[in-house]
């Protein structure tokens, strides 16, 4: 006889030994019919009763407080806090693992129950990043890698893409590769509460990323964000990340980045994609070309230029600082904050959400990129335009102010802090005295503000005839030296 047949036979002795005694057989009789010793059937009816007796419940210390803990797990108290309540108001003697025990027989949390999801073809995508490790990186070495699935709900057909980091312009690039992969567009894109494209989920409050919403409605595709701490919501896409990490990551070996991505490429389109889903049943590509692809969206036709988003404030001087370069805004916005939007070639500028410059991103360092609209009205002109004006201003003090003016313009390369000087003078002296002091100034060659001063202070434009005191070619020094002899002995 084999042990299994020992064993139930024993079985079968000692549930028929209990079951007579119940019936009010005594330990003799029971022996008899069984054909073994009264001892035996003593043994077997003792146990039976230390048995109950050990197992009989006993209630516990916190048993008399239910309705308290019940109170305090309906007001979210933590188990920690309840156990130091209960010891400094009750004076219980026992141990927080105790209550916790108590807690978790006593008023256990419901178990949670979801729905299955039932997605059509086309309607859905979802999106998630996932943590892959230290894998080769850009620039050769070990760094942080991260990975991105984009799943078709519907065929679980899925695009994967490695990335360095979680950059809307990182997300923004590889959700239009999986959209040229897919070669459509599904209506929807489900995403986690990634900070790159909602800022704020809450309840009666959401606020999606501007940049990543404008993505969306570019590809006609409409954000549909999850319920924070819910992940079964996006269970297909959690999947894919994590058969991203067991299957491709685990076991295998990366030269550098290109080996890295040229091995997912053949892994996503030869392994993942074709091999029979373990929801489904199916091969997902083969659903996906029979029954999803012509449900899908057509591409657009331009592609999404995307901008990075900054912050500037306008100096006085109608320009914003970007990258070492200065861009021109129109001067009204001076000293006030407006939103910088660019990408590799273009920098525009926002201001109350409508675009107000609109710049080439200049290649060198330290430029100035300005638009003649942008300054203002007095500023708006160039050096011939303020030659020009110059002019008119010395034209309208007199003849001779205007061809002493045109004098300084051949012999001077700085000639316009000297204008600036004589200007001032006019406010001082007037029109007539400062064109009558330049007509004397002119016949000595004199281009020295100070000397032009001491001849209308001095009135000296007022004498009739000139002096013929030095020749026209002498050097300044000499003139001077002259025009102090003839200033003094008038």
């Amino acid at each position: 006889m084999n042990n299994t047949k020992i064993d139930m036979l024993t079985m079968y002795k000692q549930i028929t030994i209990k079951t007579l005694h119940k019936q009010g057989t005594n330990n003799t009789e029971i022996a008899r019919q069984l054909g073994c010793h009264r001892n035996t059937v003593g043994n077997i009816i003792l146990r039976e009763k230390v048995t109950q007796k050990q197992t009989r419940r006993k209630p516990s210390l916190f048993a008399s407080f239910d309705t308290r803990i019940k109170d305090f797990i309906d007001k979210k108290i933590t188990n920690l806090r309840i156990f130091e309540i209960l010891k400094e108001e009750y004076g219980i003697v026992s141990t927080y693992v105790n209550l916790c025990k108590y807690i978790q027989k006593h008023f256990p949390k419901p178990a949670p129950a979801f729905g299955v999801q039932v997605m059509l073809p086309g309607e859905t995508a979802e999106v998630d990043f996932g943590y892959l490790g230290m894998l080769p990186g850009p620039l050769g070495g070990l760094v942080k890698t991260y990975g991105l699935a984009v799943i078709l709900g519907y065929s679980r057909v899925g695009y994967f893409a490695i990335c360095y980091d979680q950059k809307l312009e990182t997300l923004i690039r590889e959700i239009t590769n999986a959209f040229t992969y897919f070669g459509g567009v599904p209506k929807r894109l489900k995403v986690d509460n990634m900070r790159t494209a909602i800022l704020i989920n809450q309840h009666y409050d959401l606020v999606f990323n501007q940049d990543f919403l404008e993505y969306t409605n570019h590809y006609t595709t409409v954000i549909i964000p999850c319920t924070p701490y819910c992940p079964e919501q996006k269970g297909t896409v959690e999947s894919g990340i994590k058969y991203l990490q067991g299957n491709f990551i685990s076991g295998r070996v990366f030269v550098d980045m290109s080996d890295l991505k040229r091995q997912l490429a053949g892994w996503m389109t030869n392994y993942a994609n074709q091999r029979i889903h373990g929801t489904t049943r199916k091969v997902p590509m083969q659903v996906f070309l029979a029954e999803e692809k012509a449900a899908l969206q057509p591409l657009p036709e331009e592609s999404f230029a995307f901008f990075n988003r900054g912050v500037r404030t306008v100096s006085a001087n109608c320009h914003i600082h970007f990258e070492n370069n200065y861009y021109s805004v129109p001067s009204c916005l001076v000293g006030k904050e407006v939103t910088v939007r660019w990408n590799d070639h273009l920098i525009r500028v926002i201001s109350a959400g409508e675009q107000v410059a609109l710049h080439q991103k200049s290649i060198q360092t330290g430029t100035y990129v300005t638009h003649r609209s942008h300054l203002p009205d007095y500023k708006v002109y160039s050096t011939t335009e303020h030659q020009a004006r110059i002019e008119a201003k010395f034209a309208d003090m007199g003849e001779d102010a205007h061809i002493y003016f045109r004098m300084l313009l051949e012999q001077e390369s700085y000639w316009f802090r000297i204008v600036r000087s004589i200007l001032g003078l006019r406010n001082i002296y007037g029109d007539e005295a400062v064109n009558a002091s330049l007509k004397r100034a002119m016949y000595y060659q004199v281009r020295d503000v100070m000397t032009i001063r001491n001849i209308l202070e001095k009135k000296l434009y007022t004498v009739d005839t000139e002096p013929k005191l030095l020749d026209r070619n002498s050097t300044h020094s000499t003139l001077a030296r002259e025009l102090t002899y003839y200033t003094t002995s008038i």
